[in-house]
């Protein structure tokens, strides 16, 4: 997993450490910023998928905060990766589940 912030060429380096919890099968993310590269407060994360098929990444959406995220603070809005499969199999799921004559 990899973390993007825009275009490709601006990307700032940026350190990913990736843990999970094996009770609780939780997963958290340390960051480690370049100098200078500053985030607001409210900032969300979220994990996305690079084309149809591509390899997942954290997007960062930053916020309108005054102030910025310091050294240890924590991204509270979160959201989780959309499955393709599960999507197709719901999709596949409902189309099957309607009667004959309403599919269409």
């Amino acid at each position: 997993m990899s973390l993007r912030r825009g275009p490709r060429d601006a990307w700032p380096r940026i350190g990913l450490a990736i843990a999970l919890d094996s009770k609780s099968y939780q997963g958290s993310v340390t960051m480690e910023l370049e100098q200078g590269v500053a985030f607001p407060a409210d900032t969300s994360a979220k994990i996305l998928t690079s084309g149809l098929l591509g390899d997942q990444y954290i997007g960062l959406e930053p916020g309108g905060a005054d102030q910025n995220l310091k050294p240890g603070d924590a991204i509270k809005m979160t959201q989780s990766a959309v499955v393709l499969e599960n999507l197709i199999g719901q999709f596949l799921y409902s189309k099957a589940a309607e009667p004959a004559g309403e599919r269409k």
